[in-house]
């Protein structure tokens, strides 16, 4: 190893003294002056040497050591700077030798002479061989150099490497190529020039041709000074010396970048040739668009090795994109509509110029930056988007998208223009040719249902199409029928005319018509109104359409018309009455001849406006306005009018009118007739006079009516009350007794316990006598009627007192209630009036009681239950749920025909004198009015049951409608009242009650008086009655304080009941309190007053 390292130390000192002796043989020395100076100056490098080499030479002459001085000089200056180094080498080394030797002279002559000769012979031989080596080196020179500047200006690399490989010249294509100097050439820089897949593959080519010294070629992708890699085509051949010593290689290069870009454009041109025919093949047989669609994303995806390949389809009037299908691979499907600029408005505006879109990441690019995000959506980052325009309108586009940044060649942009514009013809002539069919098909079964003959002829006149009609028309098959000449089915009266029009029709390129009669295939002649109409290719007719309408039963309904507008003119002519017409402008069109006669119509041009001469001016105007409303409501027309004729006098016309429709609804106008009724009018006018007198005579016998009817009703209702005088006498005279012999032994005992026992007994019949009071002002209609919900069962428990007495103690009477409550929404005194009717019916209907029917033997029951009652099953009643109140006794009953009528007004079964007839036929009435009805179930000999049906309520609804409204009252004490009374007494108990509740009250007797004290003192209530003397009533004097007094509170105290007076209180919004109260009612409404807002 190290004999290795000293040889290679050797060889490189060897190659370096070569390379300098070569310099200096190479040195450019023009001038004579310039060789001079050489010479002289290694022979004074020499001659320094020699001088320092005295001592070691001693006496000796040592010239030797100065040749190299004169070989070097021949060298690098030639001849002339040989001879002076020899010169000076001489004369400097005698001089040297003089100064440093012994003997005579400093000379030594024998040995000198012989020194100095071999001196000039060996050094003029020595200056001739450098001499011709330095002419040799520099003709070697200069061949080197026309050689590198031949390889320099030859724009192909060139290269010169020995036999290990290493280079030992590189033109300067090399070094520009490389991009690279010779010493980083040298040191192997230019291996980092070759693309990496081929530089394992060179080297293994380069080893063995250096090992088998063989030429060697290969092609190579190399880094060019732009950084984009160069295909190099590179030839070496081997170097042998004359020996046949393998040297090296000699190689050359040519970049062969545009053939291989050619071969590949070939390439791909023959690919996409290929791809194209074959694409073309499999769709030419394609019919349906969207397989056509499927086959091109799939086979154009995997030549490009896309992600995602389909069609976009535009409604530019929509703003929307279709992706109604599309290719994948390993990514999701981008089916969908999205707006137009969903990904970007500058994508369409460049489609719609025709521009292909061409992006290589979405994210980058300044049109798609902004829709990134939609782009991530559909895993999207670069794509090609190819506009598809038809007629100067973008239509769609052709897309190809990639999941990663790509960039797309141009062979690539353009394959895919190419295959947008070659398939979408295929699409559209695909769905042409789809339409078409479909629209053919659609034609065929249009044709086939339509009930017409329909045909088209070619240019030859045969028809080439017949619809199903016509067949059936000629009774033949389908080839048969169309190739018939149609000819001889036409009527011969017919056939000259037909063929002679069809002609001209055919020759005049326009539509044209023929009606004629023509043999149907049962042997039936029927009329057929054709019509045919050219079909045209350009300016070329090709044939005819023609469609035939069977008018045989038009024609005769038309002859049927004209025979009954014949008919309708001969019967309005002999009409007794003026018979017209209008259009549906409102002008007349048609009058027959009275009208004509009457208005003296000369001609059709006079006719519409004929009436106006002669009708009364009063009422032209409301004729006309009458009119016009009708007819623009197109509804029925009436009017009276006064006609001037001029030989009649004054006539009355009375015109009638009604709107016509044809057969399909259209409005067509009005018909009418206009009848003579001038003693009609008169007669009419005598009937209204004596009209009038007998109106006025119905009005009275009606009121006699009435007041009889209204004094029937009170005599009923005080048979009613009568019955009960003696029982209520009876309870009030206990009431009396009670409260008048307690407040005796309440004056004359001083026990404080029986003062307020007694006290508390007395009050207790005070009060019973009250709600005895107000049961009687009920059933006397005194009582404000007004519908609650209420519990009837609890109304008829309160009023069972007042049952009882009604019946008298001879009948058992008894009260079933159904358990639960029996809820209604009804008048409490309307029903107590209608139960009390009903009670004393019954009683009437046992008959005499104090037999063997009294007390066991005579019952009425009255009785609550719920009821479901099914349709029909109670008459003039509707299926639900209801309360079902029934009065029950068990008298003689009644028959079916009693039944039937016992609801009727005035009709009775009691004697004369005993009943009105009206009281049941009330009680019906209210059970109407309450929402219900009434039914009787009874026989003869086995009593009756009357049922009142009145609508049910729930528990809740009378909870809500029933609540009691809770207040919060404050104190009372401190207030000041004003007390409004006129009664002495009633004053003198509320003013007691009042002041005990804390109230500073002043007492007024009437309204006038209260507006005096409320002018002179504040008060911040008021209690007013409301019936009053001296002109003013409660209501008034309320109504004055709360206009003059807003803030003041006011109540109302009234003891006087009637619909008069309730009448008045409907509107008011102040509480009212009834006479008689308590101490308790009359603080508690004071309460509410005090807590109620003001105002």
């Amino acid at each position: 190893m190290r004999k290795t390292r000293d040889d290679k130390a050797s060889s490189w000192r060897i190659r370096a003294a070569d390379r300098w002796l070569v310099g200096l043989a190479q040195l450019s020395t023009p001038s004579v002056a310039g060789r001079v100076m050489i010479g002289g100056g290694f022979a004074a490098a020499a001659l320094i040497a020699r001088a320092a080499l005295s001592v070691i030479y001693g006496e000796l002459t040592g010239f030797t050591i100065l040749l190299p001085a004169v070989s070097l000089a021949a060298l690098a200056g030639g001849w002339t700077a040989a001879l002076v180094a020899l010169v000076i080498c001489i004369g400097g080394g005698w001089v040297i030798l003089g100064v440093t030797a012994t003997g005579k002279d400093g000379v030594l002559s024998a040995i000198g002479l012989v020194a100095t000769v071999n001196f000039i012979m060996v050094g003029l031989f020595i200056a001739a061989v450098s001499a011709a080596l330095r002419g040799a080196l520099l003709r070697i020179s200069e061949s080197e150099t026309r050689f590198r500047q031949l390889a320099d200006t030859t724009p192909a690399p060139i290269w010169l490497r020995n036999a290990d490989g290493a280079f030992q010249f590189a033109n300067a294509a090399v070094l520009k190529l490389h991009g690279l100097d010779q010493t980083a050439l040298a040191e192997g820089g230019w291996r980092q020039a070759i693309h990496p897949d081929d530089l394992k593959r060179i080297d293994l080519l380069e080893a063995e041709a250096a090992k088998t010294c063989q030429p060697y070629e290969f092609e190579v992708r190399v880094r060019g000074t732009n950084d984009d890699w160069r295909w190099m085509r590179a030839i070496a051949r081997p170097r042998f010396d004359d020996q046949d010593r393998f040297l090296g290689h000699t190689g050359i290069a040519f970049d062969v970048t545009d053939s291989h870009a050619a071969l590949e454009a070939s390439a791909r041109a023959e690919r996409r040739h290929a791809f194209l025919l074959g694409l073309s093949d499999r769709l030419r047989d394609q019919t349906d668009p969207e397989e056509i669609m499927g086959q091109v994303e799939n086979a154009l995806g995997g030549l490009l090795d896309a992600e995602r390949v389909g069609y976009g389809e535009i409604d530019q009037a929509a703003g929307v994109v279709t992706m109604s299908r599309d290719w994948t691979a390993g990514v999701a499907s981008a089916q969908g509509q999205f707006a137009l600029d969903a990904f970007g408005p500058e994508l369409i505006a460049d489609l719609s110029e025709g521009r292909t879109i061409q992006i290589e990441d979405v994210r980058q690019d300044p049109r798609t930056a902004d829709s990134a995000d939609a782009f991530d959506a559909i895993q999207t980052r670069a794509l090609i988007r190819a506009p598809l325009i038809r007629n100067g309108r973008l239509r769609g586009f052709l897309y190809v998208h990639a999941s990663q940044p790509r960039a797309w060649t141009e062979a690539q942009v353009s394959l895919v223009e190419e295959v947008a514009a070659r398939t979408w013809a295929e699409v559209e002539r695909a769905r042409a040719e789809h339409e078409t069919r479909e629209s053919e098909q659609r034609f065929r079964v249009i044709a086939d249902t339509a009930p017409v003959l329909i045909w088209v002829t070619g240019q030859d006149g045969r028809r080439t199409f017949v619809n199903q009609t016509y067949v059936d028309f000629h009774g033949a098959d389908y080839e048969t029928a169309r190739d018939l000449d149609w000819r001889v089915a036409i009527h011969p009266d017919d056939q000259a005319r037909i063929l002679a029009e069809s002609v001209a029709g055919e020759a005049s390129r326009a539509p044209f018509s023929l009606e004629a009669r023509y043999r149907r295939h049962d042997g039936q002649w029927r009329w057929l109104k054709s019509f045919s109409r050219p079909r045209l290719c350009g300016s070329e007719v090709i044939g005819f359409v023609g469609v035939a309408f069977d008018v045989t039963e038009t024609r005769a309904a038309q002859a049927r018309l004209e025979e009954s507008e014949n008919r309708f003119r001969t019967v309005a002519d002999s009409a007794p009455a003026l018979i017209w017409m209008s259009d549906d402008a409102a002008q007349l069109i048609f009058a027959n001849r009275r009208y004509r006669t009457f208005f003296g119509v000369e001609g059709q041009t006079h006719l519409p406006d004929s009436w106006r001469r002669l009708v009364h001016g009063d009422d032209e105007t409301v004729f006309s306005a009458a009119f016009m409303r009708a007819f623009e409501a197109r509804d029925r027309f009436e009017a009276l009018t006064r006609v001037q004729h001029p030989s009649l006098g004054l006539r009355w016309l009375r015109t009638e009118g009604v709107p016509r429709f044809d057969a399909s609804g259209l409005f067509q106008g009005y018909v009418g007739a206009c009848l003579d009724v001038t003693d009609a009018k008169r007669a009419e006018d005598d009937l209204k006079r004596i009209n009038e007198l007998l109106e006025e005579r119905v009005d009275e016998a009606l009121i006699e009516k009435a007041q009889a009817e209204a004094q029937l009703m009170h005599a009923q209702r005080m048979e009613a009350v009568g019955r009960l005088t003696g029982g209520v006498a009876h309870d009030f005279n206990n009431l009396l007794t009670v409260v008048i012999g307690a407040l005796d032994i309440i004056l004359r005992s001083d026990d404080p316990a029986k003062r307020r026992k007694l006290g508390e007994a007395a009050l207790a019949a005070a009060r019973r006598g009250e709600s005895l009071t107000h049961q009687l002002l009920a059933f006397s209609r005194r009582q404000a009627l007004r519908p609650e919900p209420i519990d009837l069962n609890a109304l008829i428990r309160e009023g069972e007192p007042l049952w009882r007495r009604a019946v008298g103690e001879a009948v058992d009477f008894k009260v079933k209630l159904k358990r639960g409550g029996a809820l209604a929404n009804v008048d409490p005194a309307q029903f107590e009036a209608a139960l009390l009717n009903l009670i004393v019916n019954a009683r009437d209907a046992l008959g005499d009681v104090t037999g063997h029917k009294g007390r066991g033997g005579a019952h009425i029951t009255v009785q609550t239950r719920e009821a479901q009652v099914a349709a029909g099953e109670v008459a003039e009643l509707a299926p639900g749920r209801y309360v079902c109140v029934a009065v029950i006794d068990n008298g003689e009953g009644m028959s079916p025909d009693i039944v039937d009528r016992v609801f009727e007004p005035f009709f009775t079964t009691k004697g004369v004198g005993k009943g009105t007839g009206l009281g049941l036929s009330q009680v019906y009435g209210f059970a109407r009015q309450s929402g219900g009805g009434a039914q009787i179930v009874s026989a003869p000999g086995q009593g009756a049951e009357i049922r009142l049906y009145l609508p049910a309520l729930s528990r809740d609804d009378l909870a809500v409608e029933g609540a009691p409204v809770e207040t919060h009252a404050s104190r009372i004490e401190g207030g000041r009242l004003l007390l409004v009374e006129d009664d002495p007494g009633v004053a003198a108990v509320a003013l007691e009650i009042l002041e005990e509740l804390g109230l500073d009250v002043d007492l007024a007797e009437d309204g006038q008086e209260a507006l005096r004290a409320l002018d002179q003192a504040a008060f911040d209530m008021m209690l007013t009655d409301v019936v009053m003397p001296g002109g003013m009533s409660g209501v008034d004097l309320a109504r004055v304080a709360a206009r003059s007094w807003p803030e003041m509170r006011i109540a109302l105290v009234s003891g006087y009941v009637g619909d008069d007076v309730d009448e008045v209180l409907a509107d008011t919004p102040w509480p009212l309190l009834r006479k008689p109260y308590s101490s308790d009612q009359l603080r508690g409404l004071l309460e509410q007053l005090t807590a109620a807002p003001v105002g």
